[in-house]
């Protein structure tokens, strides 16, 4: 099969040619119908998140369909229309035992620790499959899985937004779009966009943000947008360099949240400790989601609440992933989220013939 793989941090991606895994235990392998290209893919290829062994398969958004299973996977029918948790948790320390499964002291990567779906096909464990509501794309179901259930975690677990509270969303890339539409779901007002890019700026208009304001004028804080509001109980940062963290922490009045979902190697710059002790804000880190708030993605999808196909900026082929990744937030990048879908077709190998695909509405 073709995958995309990592050889050594800064190299490029290259597509080999590799054997298709075969499930083990309670595993399962799915053909990958889509994948989501994510930041954090960039910032592997570029060693800012070292791996710990190459060469390594990328991809961790990812959605395909059931093509066989391990001896112990029970339950799980061949040809199941499945979302992928990419987060493998080992369900009994204390955060797991608590519900913080994103915290949890032995997780494991899809991607990241073990192989991703940047590839034709993918071993899982069975535990992390979610089902796809027949309704839902496998685009849509692919960024139910990161891009949507990141900000959804952000936002419902970490801020705890509540409707008619004012948000602030830095950085309208896949998160901050997606950000975006779930605030509007939750009933935030008003939802203020940020970012450097006027284009995705127009396109966070669209999808339910009531201001937008460019970069370089949010710390001016008599911009018209705080005006008319009054201010921002949260701000959410998916940048994460010292300046947004900044201007976030600035910007959101007495009380407010910072909710930093961004990754960067510097230190948050916040503001001067009298600031931060008398006006209580509380800035504060998010990272991932749990299986449920995946599960809720999927079922705002269903429901028809989340408009996918609009921050969906463009689709690419394996053998683009490279190009892709190299030009991950360059100046002129398309807005939106990238989706990667592998090449179809049924393959045959050591004896076996893979299910063939399920009827099924693509966008």
């Amino acid at each position: 099969m073709k995958a995309v793989r990592l050889h050594q941090a800064g190299s490029g991606v290259q597509v080999d040619e590799v054997p298709v895994p075969r499930p083990t235990g309670e595993e399962v392998l799915i053909r990958v119908e889509a994948a989501g290209l994510c930041g954090s893919d960039a910032h592997i290829l570029n060693g800012r998140t070292p791996l710990p062994h190459y060469p390594r398969i990328l991809g961790h958004e990812v959605a395909g369909t059931v093509c066989e299973t391990g001896p112990g996977a029970a339950g799980v029918e061949i040809g199941t229309r499945v979302a992928v948790n990419f987060l493998i948790t080992c369900g009994q320390c204390r955060y797991c035992v608590s519900g913080r499964t994103s915290l949890c002291l032995s997780r494991e990567g899809l991607g990241v620790v073990r192989d991703g779906g940047f590839a034709e096909y993918m071993v899982v464990p069975a535990r992390n499959l979610i089902h796809i509501p027949g309704a839902v794309p496998f685009r849509h179901a692919a960024l139910a899985t990161d891009a949507f259930a990141t900000s959804l975690h952000a936002i419902s677990k970490r801020a705890q937004v509540q409707a008619g509270e004012g948000c602030i969303v830095v950085g309208v890339g896949g998160l901050g779009l997606s950000a975006v539409q779930l605030l509007k779901i939750r009933g935030a007002y008003p939802i203020i966009a940020v970012d450097a890019d006027a284009k995705a700026l127009e396109l966070a208009m669209s999808l339910g943000a009531t201001h937008s304001i460019p970069a370089s004028a949010m710390e001016d804080g008599n911009h018209p947008a705080w005006a008319v509001t009054g201010g921002a109980v949260h701000a959410f940062d998916f940048v994460g360099r010292p300046e947004t963290v900044q201007a976030a922490t600035q910007a959101v009045d007495r009380g407010g949240r910072v909710v930093v979902v961004g990754h960067s190697p510097h230190s948050w710059n916040t503001a001067d400790g009298s600031t931060m002790v008398r006006e209580e804000k509380t800035v504060m880190g998010s990272y991932a989601f749990d299986k449920n708030e995946i599960e809720d993605v999927l079922g705002f999808m269903s429901r028809g609440l989340i408009d996918v196909d609009t921050m969906i900026g463009q689709v690419i082929g394996l053998d683009d992933v490279d190009h892709a990744l190299a030009t991950f937030g360059a100046p002129g990048r398309i807005p939106g989220r990238t989706i990667v879908e592998p090449a179809a077709g049924a393959l045959k190998e050591g004896g076996f013939l893979l299910a063939e695909e399920p009827e099924r509405t693509m966008s």
